[in-house]
């Protein structure tokens, strides 16, 4: 199924495959993230931090030897005009969010060993084997079952079967499966795909969209118990683009630039990610001072890409209204 879901990433989009793949693996650069947001990709984020660069280019030359997908001289791939693309109803990822929260695995691995912790507690074993073997998700585990849950534990309960209750049923089913806990083995991705009737690398993909629900239903202020086990959500401008954007008005890029001792350039690709991920439309402003149109291709090149960026902001926001 991996070729199917990697045929309909690529449709009606001109990216590189190793762009694609360290988008789907969360790579952070800023021409990463500007191939995602150019392309409508930055939904998929993240999506699958573990995938293996090797089984990731066996299946692309695949698809490039079946004539999916072709490149171009300049190595960006594209959907051919006389690729069938699979039109049945294959399930979709429709809530990750991976800019905006923890990691895929991290929050899956805080969910599935607190109720790892709930269940052995329960039965009255404190000594057993964490399912994962990170020492500060199993000290952030200990941390909100001591301040949160040990008091609560009926209500814990109770908000943990109402927040999986609110997923849909076979995403539930598949959350639910890759717990452990006392006398409970984690089901395999092959047994729940043979239980889901779907692929396994469909189930996956459940799984990841099933965390990032929960995960989304936990920041809800109704949700007291649960929300403290996760770090908050994070912004997608990072924190030392967001000092830049405070410190820009009434400067120069250079003298920005001078204060922060840093490149130009890291100024300018600042601006262009608050002008992807932020809050507002940025158009270029006279007080950045750059050099007139022709006189210098790097800025002439910093140029275009805000002037695509905004374009694609006010598009989507015409789309949205």
């Amino acid at each position: 199924m991996m070729p199917t879901f990697l045929v309909q990433l690529f449709q009606k989009r001109h990216v590189r495959p190793i762009t694609m793949y360290h988008i789907l693996r969360g790579k952070r650069t800023f021409s990463n993230l500007y191939a995602a947001f150019i392309n409508d990709l930055l939904p998929y984020w993240g999506l699958l931090p573990h995938l293996e660069r090797a089984a990731y280019e066996k299946e692309i030359q695949s698809l490039i030897r079946r004539n999916q997908l072709v490149a171009d001289p300049d190595g960006y791939l594209t959907v051919t005009d006389t690729t069938e693309i699979d039109q049945s109803p294959m399930w979709w990822p429709r809530h990750v969010a991976g800019l905006v929260m923890p990691p895929y695995r991290e929050s899956g691995d805080l969910l599935t060993l607190a109720v790892q912790l709930l269940s052995q507690l329960s039965q009255h074993d404190p000594h057993f084997a964490p399912v994962t073997p990170h020492i500060l998700i199993q000290q952030r585990v200990k941390q909100w079952y001591r301040q949160v849950a040990q008091s609560h534990l009926a209500a814990v309960t109770a908000e943990l079967a109402d927040l999986l209750d609110q997923l849909p049923p076979i995403q539930a089913l598949v959350v639910v499966n890759r717990f452990m806990g006392r006398n409970l083995d984690v089901a395999s991705w092959d047994d729940l795909a043979k239980q889901c009737h779907l692929d396994p690398f469909i189930v996956q993909l459940m799984w990841v969209d099933g965390i990032a629900q929960f995960y989304t239903l936990c920041q809800q202020p109704q949700n007291q118990y649960w929300r403290p086990l996760f770090p908050p959500p994070t912004a997608a401008v990072t924190a030392s683009a967001q000092t830049t954007m405070q410190l820009l008005p009434g400067r120069t890029i250079r003298q920005v630039a001078a204060k922060r001792r840093l490149a130009e350039s890291t100024i300018r690709e600042h601006i262009l990610e608050a002008a992807m991920l932020g809050d507002q439309v940025l158009t270029e402003i006279p007080e950045w001072g750059l050099a007139p149109v022709g006189c210098d291709h790097v800025q002439d090149f910093f140029r275009d890409r805000l002037s695509a960026i905004a374009a694609r902001r006010m598009k989507e926001d015409i789309i949205d209204e």
